[in-house]
């Protein structure tokens, strides 16, 4: 693997940008559930500290392995 890609910008093929826009309707709606159900504190924003993580780690998980996605 050349050692740029990892830092490159992948533009998603289609069928990626489908599958980005579910996970970050999952990941919405996740964060939406945990603002109604838990009380403002520390543990709610590490909790939403890493909901985003894990987002931005499944969204690239999508395009970095996506073969159809073209590298800029």
């Amino acid at each position: 693997m050349p050692i740029d890609k990892p830092y490159a910008y992948h533009n998603p093929s289609p069928d990626g940008l489908a599958k980005i826009t579910k996970l970050r309707e999952y990941f919405s709606d996740g964060e939406r559930l945990l603002r109604e159900t838990c009380p403002e504190s520390r543990h709610l924003s590490v909790a939403i500290t890493n909901l985003e993580t894990t987002a931005m780690w499944a969204i690239k998980s999508v395009v970095f392995n996506d073969p159809s996605s073209e590298v800029k």
